[in-house]
């Protein structure tokens, strides 16, 4: 609604150079107006209003800009959406914008409160080396087993885990050559060599080895999970 007011406001100024950037902080918008096969309701109205102005000689881009970032246009934006919630007369607009559109926005703020609770956290340090970023965690699917579980949280058949809780007097991994901790399983244990080449056969494809547990979590997820799920 914005971006057509300020394109119906801007196509009625006398001005020389008739050129316009429009600033958005939505991301959603941007990608709609790209793509063509999109035709919600007040992304057509705003496709229309482009195409009147372009045949008045008008050239129109558009730029997408991080909110909350101290761009002066943006902030001043804010200030006025803010104003404009509280006017009762505001559910006329509110009723055009798409459901799509507002599922979108509000799962995108709802990830970014959720990350900045998990980066702020001091619980969960192990399952945060493999998922710093809840966004990347998002991207793709976990077929959930105990044991790739037990990794991932630190928790379960896992003797340092049993240590530090008093149920074993010994952490050692039977190995013998260490702790048995996560980072221990996965990259140090000799006993676990060979289920782990497979595992490192993918990684130094593109890189070396051995990479970050945020890496195995995320990049190679399906061969780690295979790997920890014939290990344990």
């Amino acid at each position: 609604m914005a971006i057509i007011i300020a394109l119906e406001y801007i196509q009625n100024l006398e001005s020389y150079e008739k050129m316009v950037l429009v600033h958005t902080d939505s991301k959603v918008t941007d990608q709609l107006l790209q793509n063509k096969k999109k035709h919600t309701k007040l992304i057509q109205q705003i496709r229309t209003k482009i195409q009147e102005m372009e045949q008045r000689k008008w050239r129109v881009e558009f730029r997408w800009i991080k909110a909350h970032a101290g761009h002066r246009g943006n902030e001043m934006a804010d200030q006025q959406e803010k104003g404009a919630a509280r006017n009762k007369n505001i559910e006329e607009c509110y009723i055009k914008i798409p459901k799509s559109v507002v599922m979108s926005e509000h799962k995108e703020q709802s990830v970014k409160w959720r990350q900045r609770e998990w980066t702020e956290t001091i619980k969960g340090a192990i399952t945060k080396a493999f998922f710093p970023k809840i966004g990347d965690r998002l991207k793709f699917r976990i077929n959930k087993t105990p044991n790739f579980t037990a990794i991932l949280i630190g928790h379960g058949n896992i003797k340092a885990y049993l240590y530090k809780y008093k149920i074993i007097d010994d952490p050692t991994c039977p190995c013998r050559k260490g702790p048995q901790t996560v980072q221990y399983i996965i990259f140090d244990c000799p006993v676990l060599e060979k289920e782990k080449e497979k595992l490192k056969a993918v990684v130094i494809r593109t890189e070396n080895w051995p990479v970050s547990c945020n890496k195995l979590g995320v990049q190679y997820h399906k061969k780690f999970k295979e790997y920890v799920d014939n290990i344990i």
